[in-house]
């Protein structure tokens, strides 16, 4: 049973990989061995960067991928498992290898000014870019803010909002986001 399952997700990979590569032609990029399935959403005119070995495979709600400017760039690291993220960028969101992001909010960006005359206009303002290092895991309903950086190792507890940087090997909780333990 597991061989037959292990091979019904490479063929629904490989089909949903083939499909979202010309659907969104010369703005994702997915390396080898991706394990990804319909729960899957692009926008915008930026690139998207998925790289060898990442699971995709969201279970209840979709990875959903969306850049605000041409030069907005996501890159997700070898390894790395995504369920039900959303992530967007004006800027830049890398996500380093071996990470582990459940149903989080990643954004480089306000979107919207907080001046009442001007909060239905677009904002101008380009973001600042969120870096997540090596062996992180993001829990579920969390919101990582702009000009964030994670450092390796560390965890981000469920419904955290970080908006300031993570020292490495720290878990992190709450809101705002405080280390409540070293690793």
């Amino acid at each position: 049973m597991n061989k037959i399952k292990k091979l019904i997700i490479k063929i629904i990979s490989e089909i949903c990989k083939f499909y979202f590569t010309y659907r969104y032609f010369g703005k994702i990029q997915f390396g080898k061995n991706i394990q990804m399935n319909w729960r899957f959403s692009f926008s915008g005119n930026g690139k998207l960067k998925i790289s060898d070995g990442v699971s995709l495979w969201a279970h209840e709600e979709y990875n959903r991928f969306q850049t605000y400017s041409k030069n907005a760039v996501i890159n997700i690291g070898k390894n790395s498992k995504i369920n039900g993220a959303l992530f967007q960028a004006k800027k830049s969101i890398i996500v380093s290898g071996n990470c582990m992001i459940g149903s989080a909010i990643i954004l480089d960006n306000d979107f919207h000014n907080i001046e009442k005359e001007k909060r239905f206009l677009e904002y101008e303002e380009n973001g600042k870019s969120i870096f997540i290092g090596k062996n992180v895991w993001i829990a579920g309903q969390t919101v990582i803010l702009k000009g964030v950086q994670i450092g390796e190792n560390s965890v981000v507890a469920i419904r955290a909002v970080v908006s300031k940087n993570v020292e490495k090997n720290v878990v992190v909780a709450g809101n705002p986001a405080k280390m409540v333990k070293t690793l």
